[in-house]
This record gives structure tokens, sequence and C-alpha cells, in this order.
């Protein structure tokens, strides 16, 4: 199962809401998973508990260590590049700050590397099962 996780300074609950709803969208309209299988975490830091090029993220007006993390399945390099850029402005319109976009790492998995109920997805669910990845990718 997909899942996303964001580290960012101290949000509100509005601004933590927003990304949630946001992030959702562009996952769900970039790979055509459903909404109901995503999860988002927010791994968020206080003053000084980050730090961008040796320097510690104490001062809110400047650059932050922003970051987001995908877990899912392998995706088509088309649906990562419309993925990236979903993300990226979700963020930016749910923040309000245009300056301010996270690194984006997407970490692909087969069903074989995920476990749900105890069982590795290819396991429990015969649509994973006939496929490794969520697309069937052509070979290089």
């Amino acid at each position: 199962m997909p899942c996303i996780e964001l580290s960012l300074p101290k949000a509100d609950r509005k601004t933590r809401a927003a990304l949630a709803a946001g992030l959702t969208e562009a996952f769900c309209s970039s790979t055509g998973h459903p909404a109901e299988i995503l999860g988002v975490r927010f791994l968020e830091y206080e003053p000084g508990m980050a730090a961008v090029g040796g320097k510690l993220c104490d001062d809110p007006a400047e650059s932050p260590y922003l970051h987001i993390l995908v877990y899912c399945p392998k995706l088509r390099r088309t649906v990562k590049q419309r993925l990236g850029a979903a993300l990226s402005e979700s963020f930016v319109r749910a923040t309000g700050r245009p300056e301010q976009v996270p690194v984006i790492h997407i970490c692909e998995h087969p069903y074989d590397n995920v476990v749900v109920n105890g069982r590795l997805l290819s396991d429990a669910y015969e649509e994973c099962a006939k496929r490794s990845f969520y697309y069937d990718l052509p070979r290089d």
C-alpha cells in the first residue's frame, strides 16, 4: 500500500489538513491509485531539529528542511514525472510558500516487499499476485 511521509517544520492543523488532502489528490490523480489506500504521515520538527547545508534550521524566514518520501509500487517514468510535479504544486498550494518546495524521493517496491495483516500483498490479493508492480513496465 502506498504512503507518503512528509518532513517539515511544525505546522498548524489547517495546514496539515490542506497538505493531507492536496498530497492525496496529487498522488491519486497522478498514479491512478484509490485514495483509500494512501496514508500520509507528518514528521514535524521544532526549530533547531533539522539542518540544511550544515546549518540548523532555526529561523522560519530561511529555507527549512522539506522532504517528501513516497513509498509506492513501481511506476512508469512519465507517471513519476507527473507525480513529482503534482506533489510539489500541491505542497506550495497548501503552504502558500512558493519559494519553499520539498525534495521528493520515490521509493518503489514490488508487491512481494509489502506486508499487510501479516501477509505479503502478492499472497493476500489476487490482483497483486498477477503482477509484481502496479504497471507492467517495458524492459530496458
